[in-house]
């Protein structure tokens, strides 16, 4: 009898260890047959907007264009202000431009070896409104020439100026800072010059407008 109860016992215990799950479900979870988990279609979702994509990996250009400043002083002296004795050594007079202005023959403490001779004008209020540097030594060579100007292009790049009926001549060039108040003209060239008591092979004028 009490073999007959524990064989009961073993076949009951084995029982319910073939009906108890799976390893990893939970107690009281639903299944979903195969057939049923095929059946539901996947849900779109909203996808992301690539038509802007290559303009966005296009590189940018991160390069600071920085103001220029106007050009205001060369060789040691402001425009429109008096002569200034301390940094320029007055040597002679010159022929005047204007009637009650006067020239004067200076060497700059700042200087060029470009030129041998710096003529300032001053108008009625003793103001530098002109200057003029050449040099009267006959040149022989005009590539030593053209060198010479396109050094002093690259130069006057660094100041808000602007080309003045832009010519392809490597000979000469003309600059302005207009429309700006007081606008200056700057020209050079390396033409033979002689006017007034100025005789050159190269120069560069400045005229302040006023």
């Amino acid at each position: 009898m009490k073999l007959i109860i524990q064989t009961l016992l073993i076949l009951f215990y084995s029982s319910s260890f073939l009906y108890s799950g799976e390893s990893g479900d939970l107690p009281g979870e639903e299944l979903k047959k195969p057939e049923e988990m095929f059946d539901e279609k996947p849900t779109e979702k909203e996808g992301l907007d690539v038509s802007n994509i290559i303009e966005l990996l296009k590189p940018k250009n991160t390069e600071v264009v920085l103001p220029k400043n106007r050009l205001e002083k060369i060789f040691n002296q402001f425009f429109l202000a008096e002569l200034n004795r301390d940094q320029l050594n007055i040597i002679g007079e010159c022929e005047n431009n204007l009637a009650e202005g006067k020239c004067y023959k200076v060497e700059p403490n700042k200087l060029s070896n470009h030129f041998n001779n710096y003529y300032f004008y001053t108008n009625s209020q003793n103001q530098v409104y002109s200057i003029i540097a050449f040099n009267n030594k006959r040149q022989g060579d005009l590539n030593k020439c053209k060198e010479k100007i396109s050094l002093w292009k690259d130069y006057f790049n660094s100041y808000d100026l602007i080309e003045k009926e832009p010519k392809d001549n490597s000979l000469n060039f003309v600059l302005t800072d207009a429309p700006q108040k007081n606008s200056i003209e700057i020209f050079a060239s390396c033409y033979n010059e002689q006017f007034r008591d100025i005789s050159s092979s190269f120069s560069i004028k400045f005229f302040k407008n006023v």
